[in-house]
């Protein structure tokens, strides 16, 4: 009963910012779609960033959005309800492009429902997704073939976890083994992200769990010069090493490999 009255006290502080900064978030800019990078990033590919519902309650993806910018990765932020737009635009600037860089998608509560949601709409267009990161989703469908992976970073709460709002749930593939499907529950398979007072409104905001999805969106977005000597070295078989595995790893791929 004390964990119920806990998550009335969330919802109702939730409301209380939504009262006083909604007019501060403003969407995103549909013409910073685009499928190559400008050559001053150090690193290529680019990322599209969701907050959740109305955006106030993902205030901490507009942080991860320039951490990635100093990492020297492409990354914008979007609102949830702007989904569809971002899904149509990525079909338009990126189907048929043979230098189209990696996309990844990444999103909070709702706007990680969203951004499974892209993909979804992206599969028709034969559009390939990279790599998304779901932090937290409440209502997501499942992750289409187009899709090579997708971590999802979630927190358990009890019975909580039947209701449609305020918590994280697995992810599931639409055909079984078609995609990398990782499910991550942070308070029993990464105790390692876990902090005091994590839950749902601020899991975007904790820092190592920021940390972490930094270090997996590096993991796809290659060093410049790597990219390029991918791109134009082929395998030992003929193939293409466009999509073999970054030479650098980092000490959580560990945990999710």
């Amino acid at each position: 009963m004390a964990g119920f009255y806990r998550s009335i006290l969330i919802l109702l502080s939730g409301f209380l910012a939504l009262s006083s900064g909604c007019s501060s978030i403003s969407p995103g800019n549909l013409s910073d779609v685009q499928p190559v990078t400008e050559i001053f990033y150090p690193r290529v590919g680019n990322v599209y960033l969701f907050r959740g519902f109305i955006g106030v309650f993902s205030t901490g993806m507009n942080e991860l959005n320039e951490r990635l910018q100093v990492e020297g990765v492409r990354s914008h932020i979007y609102q949830a309800d702007q989904w569809s737009s971002v899904a149509d635009e990525i079909a338009k600037q990126y189907k048929s492009r043979s230098d189209a860089e990696p996309i990844i998608l990444a999103g909070h509560s709702y706007g990680a429902d969203n951004v499974l949601r892209i993909a979804q709409k992206l599969k028709e267009q034969g559009v390939k997704i990279d790599l998304i990161i779901t932090l937290d989703p409440v209502t997501p469908p499942q992750v289409p073939p187009n899709v090579n992976k997708v971590i999802n970073l979630y927190q358990s709460n009890g019975p909580m976890d039947k209701l449609p709002w305020l918590r994280g749930i697995p992810l599931e593939a639409e055909r079984p083994g078609s995609v990398v499907v990782i499910n991550q529950d942070i308070r029993k398979d990464r105790t390692d992200l876990l902090e005091p007072g994590l839950n749902h409104f601020n899991i975007e905001k904790q820092t190592k769990i920021r940390n972490e999805v930094i270090q997996q969106i590096k993991q796809v977005c290659l060093p410049r010069p790597i990219w390029a000597m991918r791109k134009s070295l082929p395998t030992l078989d003929g193939q293409s090493i466009e999509n073999s595995q970054a030479p650098t790893t980092y000490p959580s791929q560990a945990k999710l490999n």
